[in-house]
């Protein structure tokens, strides 16, 4: 009997109303062991309208981490019982279905095919499924999910839109630790709109009293009622388990639970036991093989349903709930837990299961096989999770009847398409220890390349491995592999004549061997650097090229990797909006993918960046938030905190920059590669020490970086900014001579650096903002600027240059035409929400006394404004024409100011004078 959980009913039965109207529904039920989802789910499940298909799996404690897809294997098998095989079949591709490496009986599996091929097989046949009749999708303890089918679960849950399909997944509370992908599967799938959350929460004690009665058949002493709600805290399993305890008081629930087995005879104990070890359903046959003797099976069986302990289901028996099966192989006998593991793995088939039980079993030359056996099934379905815990299950036994070397070479290689680097590089690393390259150069190379890409994808280094490996292999498929990894490589590192030799060189070889993965990554470099070169339309075509080779190839990575670079090159080339749609279509087909986390938090960055130019602030810190939300690789969330920072810096929003550049400082600290990221840090550091006065670091961190092998753009953008540091630098030692000849020899520095990268569509306003600030700065080079920056449609970058040109105005006494460009400035600025520029923006044309110039209020000099600028300007040690110069007035115009400043404040000299507004505070306003 279900009580007590009337608004969690209507909750799941309100989502699949919605399904009945062709819109996918997400429910996740969640809660701790024992708190009654399994039965929620079945009481709602049973009695849902319209005849549902309903199809159920289990994710299974042991063998979890290296089973993959265990959870839909057990659907389509249930599928294939409810339509009939031939139904399938009909609903399967015709040339083959990955789907024969989960059911044999489907048809023999393609030679080859990709981990994409098997995700969408899946989904067309539920889709095609929904379309006869409405479908209800149960998996059970998602929290157990191996990872394969916890990438299934998501890839479904974001695609089956539009589909007549139910998907209800529990989840037990407490069991994940905090890093935990299977955390972050329910954190992502929890923030979709479209998912429900159910949270079951302990019973009510009149939902106690009302269980109690529906197990005792009549209604309970409210006294006794309470005692056990008391006791079990409101938890059904508890409340069911108190219920037969009587008043002996439980030591601790595993007693308790196990109190409910004690009085079972022999043969039924026995029964449960193996059940507990089997970890999941057996059939008659395999529990009469494994359990008790025949003769006295039916009768157990009989006894354990009866209490309620066991469950018959259509793939055989149970235990009805975990912690039941928990407490009963808990208390077994360390003798008796290796003869039941030994007894399952004799009746079991090829898989992790049967590896783990020859292990718990102590026989180590038993699991190994199995463990390897079931490592190769593993990678030919693409499950490089479960393939890479196999292998290092195989390496943490200590056995000599296994080849080390060849299970750390294939560990280090899953390791690697699973995108668990670290781990790729210790496998590597350890198998190059027990190589000789002269002996195996083509095993070594290969090593050499699977270490250098790990690396690479950690901290942006692991360029010399690949440079050796290529050395060891003068031909064939590897030697293209490497040589179209060593040009991605070097396009990263702006090192592009060496990228297209390598990526040129890979081509050809790909094409002899008509190899269209590598042929696909290869083409990806050429585009790229197409594109730095500004062919634009000969790098997009190429980028076309390589993603549908890739799509074709079943290579992810490369596959998205074409959104991101081709985008990078639109923003590059100043097509913001066209960037920005871009890197959102591949951050669909990330998320699509199931790789939101790793390459999608990189195209979420291939949006905002383009946004953060375009003026769309809010959308590119949303987008970027979203992105870090995920956990992201370091490198990758690195990329997303540069545009943040860049944005709450101009933003004015102190506190946040300052955490945001505190995380990048230590990233840099740790990475060795990365140009882009390197020289982006430099830039905010630079910005930064520019707005708050810093000159001198300014200039420091500028010199550190100006050599740089940097992207042209970044190079542009440090160039600008080290212009305005020379400027602030000038303006604050004036008459300083170390400072002038420095500041003459940087900008000379800074032009032979400019003068080194093209003039291409996306950089001219570079050229004409740095050409404007270092050698004609006259408003017909600021106008230049500013109209370039304004065909760009960037709304920042245009008010900056109109701040600029309207103080080139003011200096030339074109108050009209300075107050025309300050109003458009403000105007932008106030949209972007750009608080210091805004300050600058007022400060202008108050100082340009455009607006009003009245008395200063609460001041006990009675100074005009005007005379309150002329003396902030004198307190910082200016001679007359220098304040003059500042304030665009005349130097005739300061020495009136000063000498009714000097009246007011009842000082004999200047410096008496500024003592004396300090003092009132009057400087400080």
């Amino acid at each position: 009997m279900l009580v007590g959980r009337a608004s969690e009913v209507a909750a799941l039965r309100a989502a699949f109303d919605r399904t009945l109207a062709g819109r996918l529904g997400v429910v996740l039920v969640s809660g701790e062991a024992g708190i009654g989802k399994s039965e929620l789910v079945s009481a709602v499940v049973r009695d849902l309208p319209g005849d549902p298909l309903v199809l159920a799996g289990g994710c299974l404690e042991l063998g979890a981490d290296g089973a993959p897809y265990a959870t839909f294997v057990a659907v389509l098998r249930e599928l294939v019982r409810r339509l009939g095989h031939d139904r399938v079949v009909e609903l399967l591709p015709r040339d083959g279905t990955a789907l024969g490496d989960w059911l044999p009986s489907l048809g023999p599996a393609p030679a080859g095919y990709g981990r994409t091929r098997l995700l969408e097989e899946v989904l067309g046949l539920l889709a095609e499924v929904a379309r006869a009749h409405p479908l209800v999708l149960v998996v059970e303890d998602l929290h157990w999910a191996d990872a394969s089918s916890r990438e299934l679960f998501a890839y479904l849950a974001r695609n089956l839109t539009g589909s007549a399909v139910l998907m209800i997944g529990t989840v037990r509370t407490g069991e994940l630790a905090a890093g935990h992908p299977n955390r972050r599967l329910l954190a992502e799938l929890g923030r979709r709109v479209e998912v429900t959350r159910v949270e079951l929460g302990p019973l009510a004690r009149a939902d106690v009293a009302a269980l109690l009665t529906a197990i005792d058949g009549l209604p309970p002493d409210p006294a006794r009622a309470a005692r056990i709600h008391r006791r079990s805290g409101g938890n059904p399993l508890f409340v069911e388990a108190l219920a037969g305890a009587g008043e002996t008081p439980a030591e601790d629930l595993r007693t308790l639970l196990l109190d409910r087995t004690a009085a079972l005879p022999a043969p039924a104990r026995e029964a449960l036991a193996t059940l507990a070890v089997a970890g999941r359903g057996l059939t008659d046959d395999v529990l009469a093989a494994v359990g008790p003797v025949v003769d006295e099976l039916q009768a157990a069986l009989s006894d354990l349903v009866g209490h309620g302990l066991v469950v018959a289901g259509p793939d055989g028996y149970a235990i009805k709930h975990d912690l039941i099966k928990e407490a009963v192989y808990g208390a077994l006998l360390p003798a008796q837990r290796r003869r039941l593991h030994a007894r399952c793995a004799e009746h079991g088939t090829d898989g992790v299961a049967l590896a783990e039980h020859w292990l718990a079993a102590g026989e180590v030359g038993r699991a190994v096989p199995a463990a390897l056996r079931a490592a190769a099934q593993a990678g030919r379905q693409n499950a490089y999770d479960e393939q890479l815990h196999l292998l290092e299950l195989v390496l943490a036994q200590r056995t000599d009847d296994v080849d080390r070397v060849a299970v750390l070479e294939a560990a280090a290689t899953a390791a690697l398409a699973a995108g668990k680097s670290a781990a790729g590089i210790a496998h590597s690393t350890a198998a190059l220890d027990e190589l000789d390259a002269a002996a195996d150069p083509v095993r070594v190379a290969a090593l050499l390349g699977v270490r250098g890409q790990s690396r690479f994808r950690v901290d942006g280094t692991g360029r010399d491995d690949l440079e050796r490996a290529v050395t060891l292999v003068p031909a064939g498929a590897l030697r293209g592999s490497l040589l179209a990894t060593l040009g991605f490589i070097g396009v990263s590192e702006c090192r592009y004549d060496e990228a297209r030799r390598a990526a040129t060189a890979a081509v050809e070889i790909a094409g002899e061997l008509v190899d269209d993965g590598t042929k696909a990554r290869a083409l990806l470099v050429i585009a790229a650097l197409d594109g730095v070169g500004g062919l634009l339309e000969s790098a997009t075509a190429s980028y076309a090229i390589a993603r549908d080779l890739a799509e074709a190839a079943g290579d992810e990575h490369t596959y998205l990797m074409t959104f991101q670079w081709e985008a990078g090159l639109l923003d590059a080339a100043g097509h913001y909006a066209r960037a920005a749609e871009l890197g959102r279509i591949g951050q669909q087909a990330a998320e699509r993918l199931g790789r939101s986390r790793s390459r999608g938090s990189m195209l979420a960055n291939a949006r905002l960046v383009p946004l953060r130019y375009l003026g769309e602030w809010d959308e590119a810190v949303r987008i970027g938030e979203d992105a870090l939300a995920e956990d992201p690789p370091p490198l990758y969330g690195a990329f997303n905190r540069m545009v943040l920072a860049d944005i709450a810096r101009c933003r004015g929003e102190r506190e946040r920059f300052e955490l945001l550049l505190r995380q990048l400082t230590e990233f840099a600290r740790h990475s060795h590669g990365a140009p882009e990221a390197v020289v982006e840090i430099a830039i905010q550091r630079v910005a930064w020490a520019l707005d708050t006065g810093a000159l001198e670091q300014a200039d420091h961190v500028l010199a550190e970086h100006l050599g740089g092998r940097w992207p042209a753009r970044e190079t542009l953008r440090l160039a600008l900014l080290g212009a305005r540091v020379q400027r602030a630098r000038r303006v604050a030692a004036p008459r300083n001579r170390r400072v002038a000849t420095e500041t003459a020899a940087r900008l000379a520095e800074l032009s032979t650096v400019v003068s080194s990268v093209p003039d291409l569509r996306g950089l001219t306003a570079y050229h004409l903002t740095f050409r404007a600030l270092t050698t004609e700065d006259v408003l017909p080079a600021w106008d230049r600027a500013v109209e370039a920056w304004r065909d760009l449609g960037d709304p920042y970058q245009t008010a900056v240059a109109l701040t600029d040109a309207a103080a080139c105005a003011l200096a030339s006494n074109n108050r009209p035409g300075a107050s025309v460009r300050l109003r458009e400035a403000r105007a932008l600025a106030a949209g972007l929400v750009a608080a210091p520029l805004l300050v600058r923006i007022d400060e202008l044309a108050d100082r340009g006394r455009i607006g009003a110039a009245g008395p200063v209020q609460q001041n006990d000099f009675r100074l005009t404004r005007r005379e309150v600028d002329v003396l902030r300007v004198v307190a910082r040690g200016r001679s007359n024409a220098e304040v003059a110069a500042e304030l665009f007035i005349s130097a005739n115009t300061v020495a009136t100011h000063v000498a009714r400043i000097l009246g007011k404040l009842q000082a004999a000299t200047r410096t008496e004078a500024v003592s004396r507004a300090r003092e009132s505070g009057l400087l400080d306003r």
